[in-house]
């Protein structure tokens, strides 16, 4: 495994160098911050799956095999942080809806909640109506306030909290092998009435009760899997997904028009700072800037030939993205 990983990474820096050299570098913006697992030789491996600023230096990210990292310095360095956990875990959510509070997810219906910032993190657990069922991969949380919040989840797994997130109530689809799974993949309040659910094949929900009920929307022509979804308004948004997809409304999801990406690359993730200036992780190192609203994107390599999972800003000066084999990368202004 560890001989194959050597090969694809000398393979890609072959084949991206020169364009690494020519667009990345030569700006001095984006700037790798965490090598991957190869060429950083810590002993600290895992994929990373999400990572989340609370500002300009304190930023957590978290991935596979139960992997922590923190930092207070901007991503300069990270200190891998330690969970109770009988087992290995994989990490693939990572929330704070402040400073202080905040929450991990991932297999198994794993729930880790901190209320002191990250110093310390407390195991939390949900249960299901009907009986026990099968723990769902738990993807995306949303605190509508400091009570009230959601948690998305493989094989349609929805998930409530009304004490803060001590305990969870809720569930999924029970599916067969060989069975079409649907999985929700992100979730978005733009107001504590108003939010939005994305995931499988196009899957696009809406509430306007904070979550008591939902509608099913669709999207003329849209089955793609979409990955990322940010409002900067309750009017303004942008989803982002298969292929080289990226939806834009401007009536509060009424309507939703396709942007133009220039390509089929997977865009896992989406963040915008303001009614222009946004960014979106996908595939290959690569990450799409647009300056103007999402009419045009530009493409950017800013790493390996590895997938960027999670991309986050705190400002349009200040963003951060993590993916594949631990590698994180930075753009900051100085």
């Amino acid at each position: 495994m560890r001989f194959t990983k050597i090969l694809i990474v000398i393979l890609s820096i072959l084949m991206s160098s020169e364009f690494v050299l020519s667009s990345a570098w030569s700006e001095g913006k984006w700037t790798i911050l965490r090598d991957d697992d190869i060429g950083r030789n810590d002993g600290v491996e895992g994929d990373l799956q999400d990572v989340h600023f609370v500002d300009a230096q304190n930023g957590w990210a978290v991935g596979f095999q139960g992997l922590i990292l923190n930092t207070t310095d901007g991503g300069k360095t990270w200190a891998k942080k330690e969970v109770e956990l009988q087992r290995p875990v994989d990490f693939w959510n990572l929330y704070f809806r402040d400073a202080n509070v905040g929450f991990i997810t991932g297999v198994g219906g794993t729930i880790f909640k901190t209320e002191d910032g990250g110093k310390t993190w407390a195991r939390k657990t949900w249960g299901a109506e009907g009986g026990r069922r099968r723990r769902a991969r738990l993807t995306d949380t949303w605190m509508i306030d400091d009570k009230v919040g959601l948690m998305t989840g493989e094989n349609n797994t929805l998930l409530t909290t009304t004490d803060g997130g001590e305990t969870w109530v809720g569930g999924g689809e029970r599916v067969r092998v060989g069975d079409t799974r649907n999985n929700l993949k992100s979730i978005y309040f733009v107001s504590p009435t108003q939010g939005w659910i994305i995931g499988s094949f196009g899957t696009l929900m809406h509430t306007t009760d904070g979550g008591e009920t939902w509608e099913n929307r669709t999207i003329e022509g849209v089955d793609n899997n979409l990955m990322g979804i940010h409002f900067v308004s309750e009017k303004i948004g942008w989803i982002s997904g298969q292929e080289g997809l990226i939806l834009h409304t401007t009536d509060g999801g009424a309507t939703w028009t396709q942007q133009t990406t220039d390509s089929y690359d997977n865009l896992h993730d989406i963040v915008f700072v303001d009614e222009q200036i946004g960014w979106a992780a996908a595939d290959y190192g690569t990450i799409f800037h647009t300056t103007d609203g999402g009419q045009t994107w530009t493409a950017t390599k800013v790493g390996r030939s590895t997938a960027l999972k999670a991309i986050h800003a705190v400002d349009k000066d200040n963003c951060w993205a993590a993916g594949e084999w631990g590698l994180i990368v930075a753009y900051q202004v100085k």
